[in-house]
C-alpha cells in the first residue's frame, strides 16, 4: 500500500520547512518560490479538497470549485504576496 502524503506537506518537505506553519512565515521570495513549486505540480496530484484548505491556509482565499482553479488562485496568489515590497 502506497500512502498519498497531503499536498502541504509536500510544500513542506519542498520549500525546507521544519514546521507547517511555517510555511505562513515565508519571505517575499520564498514565496515566489513556492509559487514555482506548486506551478511543477499538476492539478490532479491532489483533491479539490487539498487544493483549497491549501489555498485558504497560504493565502487567506476562498475555496474554489475545481482543483485546476484552486491550484491556479494559489499560483496567482503567492506570486502576488511574492512580488510585494
Amino acid at each position: 500500500m502506497i500512502a498519498e502524503i497531503p499536498l502541504l506537506e509536500v510544500l513542506q518537505v519542498r520549500m525546507g520547512v521544519f514546521y507547517l506553519s511555517d510555511l505562513r512565515l515565508l519571505s517575499n521570495y520564498e514565496r515566489t518560490r513556492l509559487a514555482r513549486v506548486l506551478a511543477d505540480i499538476p492539478a490532479a496530484a491532489a483533491s479539490l479538497r487539498e487544493w483549497n484548505d491549501a489555498l485558504l491556509y497560504l493565502s487567506n482565499r476562498q475555496p474554489e470549485q475545481t482543483a485546476k482553479a484552486a491550484r491556479e488562485r494559489l499560483i496567482q496568489s503567492l506570486s502576488q504576496l511574492g512580488s510585494e515590497a
